[in-house]
């Protein structure tokens, strides 16, 4: 009913009353082509619908209160309603020409132009629709008339024409209507020179976002990575505040062009946190109150980037915005800390925050519609934001360059130090050689000894076995190898515990020391309580009598236990004797094969090895065959 109230309104109301009063209210600006650029607009009429129920004819009727405010001061806050808004322009002179009605805020939901004949009104008739056009980034970018990021409307005047445009703007966000008009060439060359501006500001963070991502890639340092996310990010959200996203990447979804600027200002601000943290070296074991801080607003941040693909954009930017200057202010008061630690990159970052906090400010107000001059903030924010992204990688370059001065100038320290009392320091050089040289030697002993018994392990037998039957002196020497194992080891473990076992292998080790003199022979623990004895130069009859000490000594000498209980053991031993063709294993196998037959035979014995006949090729012969 109100639609139609308002239609009837607009016919039935004297054309010339109409136009009388708008007339009054509204004065018609007269374009000159002298001022080919008229910046801001001033005087317009303009009306809030409350109900979002007016049409352009309730305007054009003068029967709703009108206001009058300059273009630049059409600023309202985060608002239902939708505001009409009257430019009357008329063309004095006697030729044709076109002018372009600029809008110079690209964030609004709904942006409706209708455009009237004047000449009719003031004749007595009705107004007449010439053009009618529905913009708004809620609406696809190919409904413009113009393809352009502002809101240009193209007005063709005939000669002495006087045109009526009205311009319905509703939006879910702030509402900012500053409107300016343009002839045809100022448009273009206002265009080009934005179209200039924007490039080198988008090419400039193009470099340093590609300067950090080849530091990152060559130094594998994790905050370049950061820094260069954060400037993609930071990038894309202005892109995305000045309506040049919608125009150029996704034009056809109006809904990317809506949450793409919560969601690339919160991923702007989750890159910064994580720059933050490793540019500073902030580590929960050196500061856990700043990792704490920084892992808070990360987590709180993962939250709001995915509610920002659902909650609606007018209280999820609101939201946005809040907890990014939280975590701005935040993030500035760990540098002032870090600061005043003495720390000299955070000098930088704390006057890169300095300089993007006076864009910043200026441009959220603008943005959210209590300031005017949103284009003006808007190149405000750029080049804050670039002299920011600048100094945060200016203060990147001095900390590496930092921690390369440090290591050039210990290099040179030590370069100069040693030129000077090289002299002076060769004997101390010779004698710290001939300590490593001891040092390495004393490592090799450890690898190559048992650590129990002080004796030479498997590692140290085999070295030393491969050594000797290596020798090309070797044919024509005698050469023994025995080994020995202890009679019913496991029991001593069972009935007196593993420190009586060992206290019995180091005993043993030190009668193998003292029947077996001589320093070319080879002692070692084979393991658990196996023994190997290598006797270079030494034929088999005295092998075997040297051997048979050695278990006569164990069999005769109680163990004295530290407790003073004494326990009393036998040995097992199998010997064989080196002969053509045989290599360290074959050597050891046919030792270890009759030590098996002595355990066989019941222990306490000797078997040995001669390699002459029996079967197999084998003679054993026991020398020993005590019960």
């Amino acid at each position: 009913m109100q639609c139609l109230l308002s239609v009837w309104l607009a016919f039935t109301w004297p054309a010339a009353t109409v136009a009388q009063s708008l007339d009054a209210l509204c004065p018609t600006l007269s374009l000159s082509l002298l001022q080919p650029d008229v910046p801001s607009l001033s005087g317009l009429c303009f009306m809030q619908d409350d109900r979002q129920e007016l049409g352009p004819e309730d305007l054009l009727s003068g029967r709703w209160p009108l206001q009058r405010r300059d273009a630049d001061q059409l600023v309202f806050t985060h608002t239902k309603a939708a505001y009409w808004v009257y430019v009357p322009l008329r063309n004095p002179d006697s030729a044709e020409h076109t002018w372009f009605l600029q809008l110079d805020y690209p964030l609004l939901d709904e942006v409706d132009f209708w455009i009237y004949d004047l000449d009719s009104v003031r004749a007595g008739a009705a107004p007449i629709l010439l053009q009618a056009e529905r913009m708004g980034d809620a609406r696809r970018f190919d409904m413009r008339p113009v393809r352009h990021r502002l809101f240009l409307l193209p007005l063709d005047f005939r000669p002495r024409q006087s045109l009526g445009v009205v311009i319905r703007v509703h939006s879910s966000g702030a509402i900012n209507i500053p409107l300016s008009l343009h002839t045809a060439e100022s448009a273009i060359a206002g265009t080009q020179d934005h179209s200039l501006a924007q490039g080198m500001f988008m090419g400039s963070m193009l470099l340093l976002a590609i300067f950090n991502l080849t530091l990152f890639l060559r130094l594998r340092l994790l905050q370049p990575l950061y820094n260069a996310a954060y400037i993609l990010c930071g990038g894309l959200f202005l892109t995305s505040m000045s309506g040049l996203s919608f125009q150029y990447l996704w034009p056809a979804s109006p809904w990317l062009a809506n949450v793409s600027v919560p969601v690339t200002e919160i991923l702007a601000i989750l890159s910064l946190l994580l720059f933050t943290k490793a540019f500073l070296g902030i580590r929960a074991d050196h500061w856990p109150r700043h990792t704490r801080v920084i892992h808070a607003l990360f987590g709180v941040g993962v939250v709001l980037f995915v509610a920002s693909f659902w909650v609606s954009y007018a209280l999820i930017i609101k939201i946005n915005t809040v907890y990014a200057l939280a975590s701005m202010l935040g993030m500035f008061a760990i540098g002032i800390w870090h600061q005043r630690q003495g720390e000299r990159a955070a000098r930088w970052y704390v006057v890169s925050w300095l300089v993007f906090y006076a864009g910043f400010l200026f441009y959220g107000l603008a943005a959210f519609g209590y300031i005017p001059g949103f284009m003006a903030q808007e190149r405000w924010m750029q080049v804050a934001l670039g002299s920011q992204i600048f100094l945060l990688t200016y203060a990147e370059v001095m900390q590496l360059r930092d921690m390369l001065d440090r290591a050039l100038q210990i290099e040179s320290s030590a370069r100069s130090s040693l030129q000077h009392q090289v002299q002076a320091r060769t004997a101390d050089l010779r004698a710290t050689m001939g300590a490593l040289q001891q040092a390495n030697q004393q490592l090799r002993e450890l690898t190559l000894h048992d650590p129990l018994t002080g004796l030479l392990n498997r590692r140290g037998l085999d070295e030393s076995l491969e050594q000797l039957l290596s020798h090309p002196g070797l044919p024509g020497r005698d050469v023994v190898l025995a080994v020995f194992d202890l009679d019913h080891f496991k029991r001593v473990n069972d009935d007196y515990g593993h420190d009586v076992g060992d206290f019995v292998l180091k005993w043993v080790a030190e009668v193998l020391r003292n029947l077996l003199r001589r320093k070319a022979d080879v002692l070692a623990r084979f393991g658990g309580e196996e023994f190997v004895v290598l006797l270079p130069d030494t034929a088999i009859q005295d092998a075997s009598i040297l051997i048979q000490r050695v278990l006569d000594h164990v069999r005769d000498h109680a163990v004295d236990l530290e407790d003073g209980r004494q326990l009393s053991l036998t040995i097992s031993a199998g010997v064989a004797a080196w002969q053509s063709g045989d290599t360290a294993q074959s050597l050891f196998r046919r030792a270890d094969e009759c030590l098996y037959r002595a355990k066989d035979a019941g222990r306490d014995r000797m078997v040995i090895s001669t390699g002459q006949g029996g079967p197999d090729g084998v003679q054993t012969e026991t020398l020993q065959d005590r019960a």
